[in-house]
C-alpha cells in the first residue's frame, strides 16, 4: 500500500505576481539610478575635458602603439606596418580624432605603462633611478593606491610644504578606474574639488574653466591592466615629479630649525638598506614618530621606487629623505654645525648604552639614529664614528630584530628619553 504524501501548499498566485513586480520595479530603479550616475559622470568629464579623459580597452591599445612608435623600440617597424594597413583601410574621421587627441594626452598616460616590465629593469639601478621613470628630462614616481593618492593631491596642494622648509610636490597625472573616483567611499573627484577648488569654481563664460596643473585619466579596469601591464586590484595611480632634496637643503633646513630652536632635531640615518619594501616601512614609522629627515648612504635603495611610496602610504611624500656620498663624514658635519648627537644601532654586548636602561633625559636633545644593513647591520667603521653604540636589550635565544622592528623601538624609545625643550 503507498503510503499517503503530505499535501502540498497550494501557490499563492496573487503574492507571487507581487513580488515578481516588485523585483521588477527594483530593478528598474537601479536601471536608472546606474544611466543617471553615468549621465552625471559623463557630463562632468566633458565640462572638464581640458585635463580630464576617458579611455577603454581600444583606446589603451592604440595608446600602447603610439608610445612605442615615439620610444622607438622593436616594435616599431610593426606598428608603422600596421599604420600602413590602416591607411588602405577607410578609416573614419571620429576614430582619426581620437587618436589624435590619445597622442596629445600620452605624456600624461605614459609613465603608467608596462610598470611591471619597468620595475624589474635592471639598468635602472643604484644610479638614484630604481623603480623610477625619466620622461621628458623629468624623473617621475608612481604612487599606488587611493589614500597614498589622496595623501599626493593633499601634499601637492597643501600651503604649509613651504612654511616648514619641504620642497613642493607636483602631480603628472592620474590613472584611476570609475568608481573611486566618482563615488564613495573614496570619491578623490570630491578630493580634487575640495583641495583644488580655485580650477572649479564658475566663470562668467559658462564654457570656461581654469585648467588643473594635472591631468586625470579614467580608465575602465580592462584599459587600466592593459596600460599598466598586470591586473590592478588598487584603484587608483598617481604619477609625481621627483623632488630633489640633496645636502645643502639638509643643512638649510635643520639650521632653520636649530636656530628656532623650538622643536628637537630627530634624523634617521640609513647605511646600505636594500630592500625597498623595509625602506618603505621605515619612512612610514619614521613619519609615526616625528623624524624630520632621512639620510641615506649612497648605496641604499631609492625611496621613490615604486614598492617603497606604496609600502611608506605616501609618507615618503610628507617625510624628506637625502642621499649623502659619505655617511660619516655627513654626521660628524652635523654634529658640529647642530649639536646632533649620533647612536649607531648594534647588537654588540659591549655597546655604550643600552635603551631599556637609558633614563629620560639622558638622549641628546638633537639626536640621529643610524641603522645599517638587513643582513649586516652597520660597518664598523660607520659604527665607531658615531658618538654612541646603542642597542636593544634581547632574549639571549634571539641575537637580531628585522630592521624595521628595531627601527620602530628605538625611535620610540628614544623618543620618550630625549632632552626636552624648555
Amino acid at each position: 500500500m503507498t503510503p499517503d504524501l503530505p499535501n502540498k501548499p497550494k501557490a499563492d498566485g496573487k503574492l507571487i505576481a507581487t513580488q515578481k513586480k516588485e523585483k521588477f520595479r527594483k530593478k528598474q530603479q537601479k536601471k536608472l539610478l546606474d544611466d543617471k550616475k553615468a549621465k552625471d559622470q559623463t557630463g562632468w568629464l566633458q565640462k572638464h575635458s581640458k585635463f580630464t579623459i576617458e579611455i577603454d580597452e581600444g583606446d589603451a591599445k592604440i595608446i600602447i602603439d603610439l608610445a612605442s612608435c615615439r620610444k622607438g623600440d622593436t616594435r616599431t617597424r610593426n606598428i608603422e606596418q600596421h599604420s600602413k594597413k590602416r591607411q588602405r583601410i577607410e578609416v573614419k574621421p571620429d576614430e582619426s580624432k581620437r587618436e589624435e587627441l590619445l597622442n596629445e594626452r600620452l605624456s600624461y598616460i605614459q609613465p603608467f605603462i608596462n610598470l611591471k616590465d619597468s620595475s624589474g629593469d635592471p639598468s635602472s639601478r643604484k644610479e638614484c633611478n630604481e623603480g623610477q621613470i625619466s620622461i621628458d628630462g623629468h624623473r617621475y614616481f608612481i604612487a599606488e593606491g587611493t589614500e597614498t593618492v589622496r595623501m599626493l593631491l593633499e601634499q601637492s596642494s597643501s600651503k604649509d610644504r613651504s612654511n616648514n622648509g619641504l620642497l613642493p610636490i607636483t602631480i603628472h597625472s592620474i590613472l584611476t578606474k570609475p568608481s573611486p573616483f566618482f563615488e564613495d567611499p573614496v570619491n578623490l573627484r570630491g578630493t580634487i574639488s575640495n583641495f583644488f577648488a580655485e580650477y572649479f569654481e564658475e566663470k562668467e563664460d559658462a564654457t570656461s574653466t581654469n585648467s588643473l596643473p594635472f591631468q586625470i585619466i579614467v580608465a575602465s579596469e580592462k584599459a587600466m591592466s592593459k596600460v599598466v601591464g598586470f591586473n590592478v586590484a588598487r584603484g587608483a595611480m598617481a604619477c609625481g615629479i621627483v623632488p630633489h632634496y640633496d645636502e645643502i637643503w639638509l643643512k638649510g633646513f635643520l639650521k632653520k630649525k636649530y636656530d628656532d630652536g623650538k622643536s628637537n632635531i630627530r634624523i634617521l640615518a640609513l647605511d646600505n638598506v636594500c630592500d625597498t619594501a623595509n625602506l618603505g616601512s621605515l619612512i612610514r614609522t619614521s613619519a609615526a614618530f616625528g623624524i624630520n629627515a632621512i639620510i641615506l648612504s649612497e648605496d641604499s635603495c631609492d625611496v621613490f621606487y615604486r614598492r617603497c611610496v606604496r609600502v611608506s602610504m605616501g609618507h615618503a611624500l610628507t617625510v624628506p629623505s637625502v642621499r649623502v656620498r659619505d655617511l660619516s663624514s655627513t654626521l660628524k658635519s652635523l654634529r658640529e654645525s647642530f649639536e646632533v648627537v649620533s647612536y649607531a644601532a648594534v647588537i654588540d654586548k659591549d655597546a655604550d648604552m643600552v635603551l631599556e636602561e637609558t633614563k629620560r633625559g639622558q638622549i641628546a636633545q638633537n639626536w640621529c639614529c643610524v641603522l645599517g644593513n638587513e643582513g649586516n647591520g652597520l660597518t664598523k667603521g660607520l659604527a665607531l664614528s658615531c658618538d654612541h653604540r646603542l642597542r636593544i636589550d634581547m632574549s639571549e635565544e634571539v641575537d637580531s630584530l628585522s630592521v624595521g622592528i628595531a627601527a620602530g623601538i628605538l625611535m620610540h624609545g628614544m623618543q620618550e628619553r630625549e632632552q626636552k625643550i624648555n
